[in-house]
């Protein structure tokens, strides 16, 4: 592509690269028109001499064909391509799930050529139907037809660049754990957050137990629901969990099941555990639960009902941007640690 100015009487065929207004301030021709013999004529009726243009070579492709290939070229299930035109293809999500982005070979392909930029949501964010996870922008008004074909054999054989994992309705058991004076009041503090989530999540809370908090009463309760086939469950107690020792963990491993990390660095939340019943996740839920405000369990919810089965390394990975708005009702919120 060749830009620069140009004299008007040659700049039919060219695209215009700036918005043209007369001298009070209105708009004569747009950004990005293709100029014909009629604008011609009309900026020379102004008076305007030159003009800032865009001349495409026989081996480039325009700004919207090339954002449309290379949309097409990044999106895999879950997802569709949507071209405006303007250089912008809007990958959208077509169900509610969990974005995947292949962020190393994301940021290759946005190393192809600085023309070529692919802006997505963050890897992991919950979508909805109709959402915007994508886009695709082409800055100059053409692109070489080789670097869009570089892109394209790139991808080929590839995990996609992006996609959608669509929920899976899940049936979900709570287990909360703590002295029977305590029962109505722990009851009342979890259920309703807990429903609200899963519900959000299309998924059913099916089974709400009120029992002892000690790992002998809590173990076959997480026996009789992975028995059941519930596909999740959720262990809230009236005492965070401290230790790998501690009674959640304890029960954890009297049920058969295997604890994946306790600890995640995500704040509200970091006292979250999670583990499995061989492929029943098993969480043990800070007392960050009872807020319906973003934290720790929003960010493995929505993953763990996608099928997702997560690693230590998946929750040690949520450090980055797991610093969260505080929770101000917990025992102990943050303090202003600003001088006065």
């Amino acid at each position: 592509m060749k830009f620069g100015a140009m004299a008007v009487e040659d700049a039919s065929g060219k695209i215009l690269a700036h918005k043209l207004v007369d001298s009070a301030g209105n708009k004569l021709l747009g950004k990005g028109r293709l100029l014909t013999a009629e604008d011609v004529r009309l900026l020379q009726q102004y008076g305007i001499e030159s003009v800032i243009v865009a001349a495409l070579e026989p081996t480039d492709l325009s700004e919207n064909e090339a954002a449309r290939r290379i949309g097409q070229a990044v999106a895999g299930s879950g997802v569709k391509v949507v071209a405006p035109g303007v250089g912008r293809a809007n990958i959208i999500a077509q169900t509610q799930g969990v974005l995947r982005v292949n962020v190393p070979l994301l940021e290759r392909l946005n190393n192809v050529d600085m023309g070529i930029t692919i802006a997505t949501k963050r890897d992991h964010s919950p979508v909805q139907p109709g959402e915007l996870v994508a886009l695709v922008k082409i800055v100059p008004f053409a692109i070489p037809a080789a670097r869009v074909m570089d892109i394209e054999m790139v991808v080929r054989n590839q995990v996609p660049v992006l996609s959608v994992d669509a929920l899976r309705p899940a049936s979900v058991a709570l287990i909360i754990s703590g002295p029977n004076s305590a029962r109505d009041k722990l009851l009342a503090e979890f259920n309703d957050p807990v429903r609200q989530r899963l519900a959000n999540l299309n998924s059913h809370l099916d089974e709400v137990i009120f029992t002892a908090h000690s790992a002998e009463a809590i173990a076959p309760l997480i026996m009789q629901q992975q028995q059941a086939g519930r596909d999740m469950v959720v262990i809230a107690s009236i005492s965070a969990i401290m230790d790998v020792a501690d009674v959640v963990p304890t029960a954890l491993h009297m049920a058969g099941g295997s604890l994946t990390h306790l600890g995640v660095p995500v704040d509200p939340g970091s006292l979250l555990m999670l583990g499995y019943v061989e492929m029943m996740p098993v969480i043990g839920a800070p007392g960050c639960i009872k807020s319906l405000k973003t934290n720790v369990i929003d960010f493995v919810l929505p993953r763990l009902i996608a099928g997702e089965r997560l690693t230590r390394a998946d929750l040690v990975a949520m450090g980055h941007g797991g610093l969260l708005d505080d929770i101000h009702d917990r025992p102990m919120p943050r303090q202003d640690s600003g001088d006065e």
